[in-house]
This record gives C-alpha cells, sequence and structure tokens, in this order.
C-alpha cells in the first residue's frame, strides 16, 4: 500500500535536510497546497520540447523572445522572467545537440514512477529516449533542475541519475534493450552540471532506502 507520493526532486532536497525539513516536506505530501506557484513553467516546457528535438534550436530562441515579452505584473514574475531567460541561455550553452548527435527516438511511458518502503517516488523524466549505438538499442533519459539560489550538489545529481536508470531498468525497458548508465543525465541547469548514472548502484539504492523508512517513520508520526 502506497502511503504517500513524492516527487523525486522533493525526494532529494529530503536527503540533504535536516529533521524539521524532512518533516516538512512529508507534511507536504499529504496535505498538498493546489495553489502553489510554479516557477519558470514556460521555460521548462520550452526546455522539454528543446530537448525532444535538439538539432531545432528556434525553440529556445523563440522562448526567450516569448518570456522578454511577459508582462512583469510584481517582483516574484520579473524574477521569474529574469531567471527562465538564463535557464534557457544555460541550456543554449551545454549544446545538446552535440551530446544526442546520431539521433534518438522520443519515448513517452505511462508510469513514471517507482516505490521504496511503501513511497512512490514520481521520476517523471523530463526526456526518456531510446538510442541506437554500436549495434545496441540503449535506453536514456534527462531530468533537469532549475534552482539558481540551491542547485543540487554532487551527492544530490547522482542520486537523480541513478534512481533515472533504476526506473529505466524497472518500468520502461523491453526485450533487446540495455538501460545505459551513460546517458542516463541529471542535469542541473545553474551549476552547469550534466551527470551520468552509474553502473553500479548499490549505495545509491542503500540510500534511498534507508531514506524512505525514515521518511515512512515520520508520516506514522503525523
Amino acid at each position: 500500500m502506497t502511503l504517500f507520493i513524492i516527487s523525486l526532486n522533493q525526494l532529494v532536497e529530503a536527503s540533504s535536510g535536516t529533521l524539521k525539513a524532512k518533516q516538512r516536506i512529508v507534511f507536504q505530501q499529504i496535505n498538498v497546497n493546489k495553489i502553489l506557484i510554479q516557477w519558470y513553467q514556460k521555460a521548462k516546457n520550452r526546455i522539454r520540447k528543446y530537448l525532444a528535438n535538439v538539432r531545432d534550436k528556434s525553440i529556445l530562441f523563440n522562448a526567450i523572445e516569448e518570456i522578454k515579452k511577459s508582462p512583469e505584473k510584481n517582483e516574484r514574475s520579473k524574477n521569474d522572467k529574469r531567471v527562465s531567460i538564463e535557464a534557457i541561455q544555460k541550456v543554449m550553452e551545454m549544446r545538446f545537440d552535440q551530446i544526442l548527435v546520431n539521433g534518438y527516438e522520443v519515448l513517452q511511458p505511462d508510469d513514471k514512477s517507482i516505490e521504496f518502503e511503501d513511497i512512490r517516488i514520481n521520476i517523471t523524466p523530463d526526456l526518456v529516449f531510446r538510442y541506437h549505438e554500436d549495434g545496441l538499442i540503449k535506453l536514456g533519459a534527462i531530468k533537469f533542475h532549475i534552482s539558481k539560489t540551491k542547485p543540487f550538489d554532487l551527492q544530490q545529481s547522482k542520486m537523480i541519475s541513478n534512481l533515472l536508470k533504476q526506473y529505466l531498468e524497472q518500468k520502461v525497458i523491453k526485450k533487446g534493450e540495455v538501460v545505459d548508465e551513460r546517458l542516463c543525465w541529471a542535469y542541473d541547469v545553474f551549476a552547469e552540471r550534466l551527470l551520468h548514472a552509474d553502473k553500479v548502484m548499490d549505495i545509491t539504492k542503500d540510500e534511498v532506502q534507508k531514506l524512505c523508512l525514515e521518511l515512512k517513520e515520520i508520516y506514522k508520526a503525523l
């Protein structure tokens, strides 16, 4: 039985959080704020669209022009606009068109979650793709993170890339395909870090297992 659902980003935040921070995160999962402000939505949508077709840079150029024209109603919207433009510029500098060079097929899996200790983790990759290389049919995925003030550190990014790999192995892979850890990427936009998964993920699995057990006990105590 699933106790509650948590996003991958919030799980990663909890991994380095204090007890109070973890309690707050669990509380937010079971008392969902339906009017919570979502930051950088247009930028995120356009970056996802670009990752699905990295040969078309006009997606990002047009996004910047659209965002520049958006109204600045208050300080929040002014900041959203500024950071959104900076984030898209960072993505341009990463040059994904030179990383995914041989073409790839975008996949749309129905199930985008995995479970640990009765907690469902919404992995929700920003891109899942099939890639032909060296006579093999490989699977890969990308999940990006936009936060100028709180970028994920190396350990947090590694947890994301490894859980992307586990998700592909559990929920997406088909007969005749392989999951390539070098194609499972955590991309922190403002840290300018693109980090692939480990070949052996035992440390991450143990960390997530332990963390979910802790969050499970917090849930029971609320």
